[in-house]
């Protein structure tokens, strides 16, 4: 006889468990037996008399989920419009619509991916972790609780510093995933902060805003494969991690 199948449910939810023994809940009196799924929700009021509970998700896992659709998305416009398959030396899209979608969702992909990666900066920092580094001298010191860390250090410096800290690895400069994460990152700062001289007409000669997000590789893998980086250091590895669905 097999197993019970254990239900896991969704891949992207931050945490679940699951009940080692029944458990009879002293407010409303309902016994939950050995193996039910518990989830962390959040309750939200939606009116005087009405309240949403929703499960909270894995930022990292979310956002890395909605950054793969876009990129499919922009990726099943680009093919219908058959530009990397032409032969041609001048090639477009079939409309204004759908080149205009190809850019919107890859806008979407890269800053979601981005996000992706700065949550899970954050998330991997234990809560009682501190972080001491030099502050303009090279004598005085500073040092910043998780807190300090997720809202002043800078997401560069997370990922060089403070993440091979807490893990006990290797910085992950100069290895191909980092080469991705900056290519991603200049994307994302220049759409953030896109600048007038974007809005011009320009020739193939320059490095324009448009250039970067059309020539961005696939964001999502870019983002995952620093997050691999990482989290193959991790002795409790993310739920979601394992069960990511992406790959190509």
């Amino acid at each position: 006889m097999s197993a019970p199948k254990i239900d896991k449910g969704d891949w992207r939810l931050q945490t679940t468990t699951h009940l080692a023994e029944d458990w009879t809940s002293p407010w409303s009196g309902i016994t939950s037996p050995k193996g039910t799924r518990m989830t962390v929700v959040s309750v939200i009021q939606l009116t005087k008399k009405k309240l949403l509970t929703v499960p909270i998700p894995n930022a990292t896992a979310l956002m890395l989920n909605a950054s793969t659709r876009a990129f499919e998305s922009a990726r099943a416009l680009r093919v219908t419009s058959e530009i990397d398959k032409s032969l041609k030396k001048e090639v477009s899209f079939t409309s204004e619509t759908e080149v205009l979608d190809y850019i919107e969702r890859m806008i979407e992909s890269i800053i979601l991916a981005y996000s992706a990666i700065e949550a899970f900066a954050n998330e991997s920092i234990p809560s009682d972790f501190v972080y001491t580094r030099h502050r303009n001298s090279d004598v005085l010191l500073e040092t910043s609780n998780k807190e300090s860390i997720e809202r002043h250090v800078p997401t560069d410096e997370k990922l060089t510093a403070v993440l091979p800290e807490v893990l006990g690895c290797k910085s992950p400069k100069g290895t191909h995933c980092w080469q991705n994460y900056k290519q991603l990152k200049v994307s994302r700062d220049r759409i953030i902060h896109m600048k007038t001289e974007d809005r011009k007409s320009s020739g193939p000669e320059l490095d324009t805003i448009w250039k970067a997000i059309v020539l961005t590789p696939a964001p999502h893998l870019s983002a995952k494969e620093l997050v691999d980086y990482f989290v193959k250091n991790m002795t409790n590895k993310p739920q979601w991690h394992q069960r990511f669905r992406h790959t190509t």
